[in-house]
């Protein structure tokens, strides 16, 4: 057993299930073979199998901590959170200094919009344990989701330790910026999450450079070209950049400016398409008469939140039935929903026609308006200042606050929200109304 753990330590979770499978199949009451199990398929995606091996465990060990918290966490990605919630209460019972429980029920009453209830209780969990990184986070989302912006920024720096959206934290020999004099000085801003949040926070880059600074950006390679018009050096992220006299992380860039609800920069657009890629996409669309509308349904599969924020192509079948063209804003489509992309109402899609996002821009300028989940052509098609629906699922990522519909981030967004979990329907057939009603068509 200590071989199967230690494996599961190591990151190597094939092989940790085997040994743990084999020790099971020898002994199918063994508690720590089916704790690992459900461990090891919770930290493999797999929420439904955890579920069953907790089950198993829990006959075993009634009130085992781990076990309940490892259960609520995959009640949690099935969207069962009352049920999850009970299971971290039911540790807080027996042990109410339980700071694992205790961020864990924070993340679930988070998910329930429930955001004072959950700041309290990530707030218990640092009283109690200070350096414990998860509920620091966790509580800056919550923050911001509310608009908290001072103290979700502070929070939000507790991202480079332990958690579980934990981001490498990088070595640099400059120091941080944190507001400085930048005239006559140079600095690096540097990437660090998913393409969306680069696209969001190139807002800052213009800023810098009023202040003065030589700025120097990476960037991801599929974003270098789209952002070469910003008032700054690109590096690709991933090769060594020029020394600078300060660095700073993207997502860092707000608290350095104090950045408020009321003081987000917004003046879009910062991003524009090259001309010849328009060139190119107008002529490639030139026999698509009417009106046409950009579409994105799904996200990145490797992001954690897609299973919730992703739409079933299936789903959008009011939109199909607009008068209008589908055209899809996607690169990458889910094999098992090309057969769905043709039909009497076609979507467009383009596929590996979308070199990079310069063709992605390109093509987001040929259309009257896009709708989109919560991906990296929401924020693209925001930046360039375009009309934008954006779907949000019930719980949606802190950027876009609660109960609002519209974005100090994007002028140009109408936000539509679910109002309750994984009920896609009536937010696309008010999609399609609004579509209809305002003539973004």
């Amino acid at each position: 057993m200590e071989r199967a753990a230690a494996l599961y330590q190591a990151g190597r979770l094939d092989e940790a299930r085997e040994r743990a499978l084999q020790i099971l199949a020898a002994d199918a009451s063994d508690f720590n073979a089916l704790h690992l199990l459900a461990a090891i398929a919770l930290r493999a995606g797999r929420p439904d199998e955890c579920i069953d091996y907790t089950t198993r465990a829990l006959e075993h060990v009634p009130d085992h901590p781990e076990v309940l918290c490892n259960r609520g966490i995959a009640l949690r990605a099935l969207g069962r959170l009352e049920e999850a919630l009970a299971h971290y209460d039911r540790v807080l019972a027996a042990n109410p200094g339980h700071v694992p429980a205790l961020s864990l029920r924070g993340v679930a009453l988070a998910a329930l919009n429930r955001h004072g209830d959950a700041i309290d209780s990530f707030s218990r969990a640092i009283a109690l344990e200070p350096r414990y990184a998860p509920a620091y986070l966790n509580r800056a989302f919550s923050n911001l989701a509310t608009g908290r912006y001072d103290e979700g920024w502070r929070d939000f720096e507790w991202r480079w330790t332990g958690s579980d959206t934990q981001v490498a934290l990088r070595s640099f020999q400059q120091p941080e910026w944190r507001g400085e004099d930048l005239r006559g000085r140079s600095i690096l801003v540097h990437a660090e999450q998913g393409l969306g949040d680069a696209i969001q926070f190139a807002r800052y880059v213009p800023l810098l450079a009023e202040r003065g600074a030589q700025v120097v950006l990476e960037a991801q390679a599929p974003l270098k070209a789209l952002l070469a018009d910003l008032p700054a050096k690109l590096v690709t992220f991933g090769d060594a950049p020029p020394t600078t006299d300060f660095q700073c992380a993207m997502l860092s860039l707000p608290l350095a400016f104090g950045t408020r609800a009321d003081s987000i920069p917004a003046n879009v657009p910062y991003l524009r398409a090259p001309r010849a890629h328009v060139e190119k996409w107008r002529a490639r669309l030139a026999e698509v008469t009417g009106p046409r509308i950009g579409i994105a349904w799904s996200g990145n599969t490797r992001q954690q939140n897609d299973r919730n924020r992703s739409i079933p192509i299936e789903a959008l079948d009011a939109l199909r039935n607009g008068p209008w063209t589908l055209v899809s804003l996607q690169k990458e489509v889910r094999e098992s929903e090309r057969g769905a992309l043709g039909g009497e109402r076609p979507i467009l899609h383009f596929g590996d026609e979308l070199a990079d996002f310069r063709d992605t821009a390109a093509l987001v300028a040929q259309v009257g308006a896009v709708v989109s989940v919560d991906t990296s052509v929401a924020h693209l098609a925001g930046a360039m200042g375009r009309p934008l629906t954006l779907l949000l699922t019930f719980a949606a990522d802190w950027r876009w606050l609660l109960d609002r519909a519209d974005s100090p981030w994007y002028p140009t967004a109408r936000v539509l929200r679910q109002r309750e979990p994984g009920d896609w329907l009536p937010v696309i057939k008010e999609a399609a109304a609004t579509l209809v009603h305002t003539g973004r068509s």
